[in-house]
């Protein structure tokens, strides 16, 4: 038989076993494809409000998938090698010299790796286009997407794949080089055996992988408190959650499975010995996989969760920072801006607020967390207060207050509370009102309140607190705010004839909405798409090594179906393994997530549940699709051992 026939041989006779490998290069190449396809759309670059911020998002975008790319395809790699070294030693072993051996890998990896790169490339071409539309649709841009294809995003395509390519061959080089026949032989049989008692030193160290990670989430619930050593107190938790993680794996899975068998007194049955006696070492022996897989969801759930968080919010935060259609810097830009509107016959109201600025009292209704407030430089509280007159739709009574603009960073600094008395000073002038209801939006612009919140009283109470109001002359502030608001509804054309050189300045509610959704959805794609291509590969990498342990459990099946127990029976310890498999990884990337969110979602955006727990309800779902898929694969092993 010649060379090139026991290739094809070979090659066809794997092809079961690389069938989902095929289908995840193939993916994988559509989606670099597509994302570099996209970044040369010039049409969808023009409408953007600032054509660099595609151009760079989609750079570090595709950096970061050509790092999950090679480490998916590096790690494939060695999982095949070692699933066929006993193909590899007996080709050996019939006479078959180690460069022979070298030329098949490499002529049976070009035709899976050229092939998916032709194979991707075409598919990727295709998605391309929905794919965009999808980022337009995010980022509210109304423009008719056509086919477009580029010659630059093949050749940019094809030489990363040639490079990987080039460095899968090195990596089958140096393991035939270094890797013995006798080795070869015996490599499946190494490493997860189940033998080991478990020792003193696996319960300690399970003990203490546990406390690093629940002291990592302790501490991360309580990072503002500790104000200025905030960044080194960061890299203490990700070491805490990252080396504890590792430990967990390593030690404390195990040592909590051996308690759960223990307390069995030695009744265990199928289920236990399919599931808990073979996940206690197998996870012990990949925790550096398992570790990397359940890091690395966490952050990419968690940047996904707050690039979402950030897009969700657009609406509110637009309007806690431009509250009016269009505030001006200066009464000068207001009339100017009138003038404007008349000549087009454009209908408007105008929008003037006074203002004054207050210190408020520690005490009643507002409580001040003074270590935060010392180490952020904020000495004395100062409110804004304007007069219920001057806003909509509100109307206080002569002896009460409304608290509006408060946003939800302000909770770690000062917390306001309903029915309690707030204390105002001026000089030696004091006045205490109640207060009666708190509001998140707001009634002046954040280059007038700097995020704090704003007070709304009665007008005459505010004649009277105005009559003592004594204006700080180091740090002078406006005393009227200009807005103008369109009669009816808004646009980019009214805002474009509007913002002309010689205007005197202004701030527009629909030009920072616009930029926003552009903004927060470009970075909600493209965090979106690296996360969605970790999913995969590291769904297939589990998925492989579920391949390969399926494999050499087989004969455990045989014995287990000799001695009378059914498939259902062994397909149930199965689901069990498999629930525990991908459930426990699964299960620390959420519970990461969930702490890294919590600690700092306030300053992305004003509202977290929703956003979180639809990314980590799209995450459960895909992952597992990839513990249905080897549960499959197992059924099929199992049915094969008789």
């Amino acid at each position: 038989m010649s060379l090139n026939s026991i290739i094809l041989k070979n090659f066809f006779k794997n092809m079961s076993n690389y069938t989902l490998y095929i289908f995840a290069l193939v993916f994988s190449v559509a989606l670099y494809f597509s994302f570099v396809l996209m970044s040369k759309d010039e049409s969808a670059q023009k409408e953007l409000s600032s054509g660099t911020m595609m151009t760079t998002g989609f750079l570090v975008g595709s950096v970061l998938l050509v790092f999950i790319i090679v480490a998916f395809v590096m790690f494939a790699n060695a999982i095949f090698l070692k699933r066929r070294n006993r193909e590899l030693a007996l080709f050996q072993l019939i006479g078959l010299s180690r460069n022979k051996i070298f030329r098949i890998l490499l002529l049976e990896n070009a035709m899976i790796y050229f092939g998916s790169l032709i194979l991707g490339i075409g598919f990727g071409f295709l998605v391309s286009r929905m794919l965009l539309m999808i980022l337009l649709r995010a980022m509210q841009i109304d423009l008719p997407v056509g086919l477009s294809f580029s010659m630059e995003a093949v050749l940019q395509t094809a030489v990363l794949y040639i490079v990987i390519f080039a460095l899968l061959m090195i990596q089958n080089f140096v393991f035939l080089k270094r890797t013995r026949l006798i080795r070869m032989l015996n490599l499946d049989r190494t490493s997860e055996s189940g033998s080991k008692k478990i020792g003193a030193g696996t319960v300690v160290f399970g003990i203490i992988g546990l406390l690093m990670i629940i002291s990592g989430y302790w501490l991360s619930t309580k990072i503002f408190d500790f104000g200025l050593i905030i960044v080194p107190l960061l890299f203490g938790i990700l070491f805490l959650t990252i080396i504890g993680t590792y430990i967990t794996f390593k030690f404390s899975v195990a040592f909590i499975f051996n308690m759960i068998r223990r307390s069995k007194g030695g009744h265990v049955n199928v289920n236990d010995v399919l599931s808990l006696t073979s996940i206690m070492f197998k996870m012990k022996s990949n925790a550096f996989l398992l570790t990397l897989i359940s890091v690395v969801s966490a952050l990419s759930m968690g940047l996904m969760s707050l690039s979402y968080i950030s897009y969700y919010s657009v609406d509110q935060t637009v309007e806690s920072q431009t509250p009016e259609d269009y505030i001006f810097y200066e009464e000068e830009g207001l009339r100017y801006s009138e003038e404007m509107l008349q000549e087009e016959g454009i209908g408007y109201e105008i929008v003037e607020r006074p203002l004054i600025e207050y210190e408020v009292k520690d005490e009643g209704a507002i409580d001040i967390d003074r270590d935060q407030a010392d180490q952020t430089g904020q000495q004395d509280m100062k409110l804004n207060v304007v007069s219920d007159e001057s806003v909509d739709e509100v109307d206080v009574g002569e002896n009460q207050t409304v608290v509006t603009g408060v946003q939800s960073f302000l909770e770690s600094v000062v917390t306001f509370e309903t029915g309690e008395p707030l204390t105002f000073h001026s000089g030696d002038y004091e006045r205490t009102l109640e207060l009666t209801k708190i509001e998140s939006a707001a009634v002046l612009p954040s280059f007038i309140s700097f995020g704090m919140p704003t007070v709304i009283v009665d007008e005459a109470v505010y004649e009277k607190m105005n009559s003592h109001y004594t204006p700080d002359e180091d740090y002078p502030k406006p005393e009227v705010m200009y807005g103008l608001n369109i009669t009816g509804e808004d646009s980019m054309d009214i805002h474009n004839m509007m913002d002309i050189e010689d205007h005197p300045g202004f701030e527009s509610q629909i030009r920072q909405y616009t930029s926003l959704m552009q903004t927060t959805g470009m970075m909600m794609f493209i965090i979106g798409f690296v996360g969605f291509a970790f999913l995969l590969t590291s769904g297939c990498i589990l998925y492989f090594k579920q391949i390969g342990e399926s494999e050499d459990e087989k004969d455990s099946y045989t014995i287990l179906r000799k001695l009378g127990f059914s498939e259902d029976e062994i397909m149930k310890g199965l689901s069990i393994k498999m629930i525990i498999t991908f459930g426990i990884p699964l299960l620390i990337g959420l519970l990461h997530t969930y702490f890294a969110v919590k600690a700092g979602w306030f300053l992305f955006g004003t509202a977290m549940w929703t956003p979180m727990l639809t990314v980590m309800g799209g995450y459960l779902v895909l992952y597992s699709l990839f513990g249905v898929l080897s549960l499959l694969n197992y059924r099929k092993v199992v049915r094969r051992s008789m």
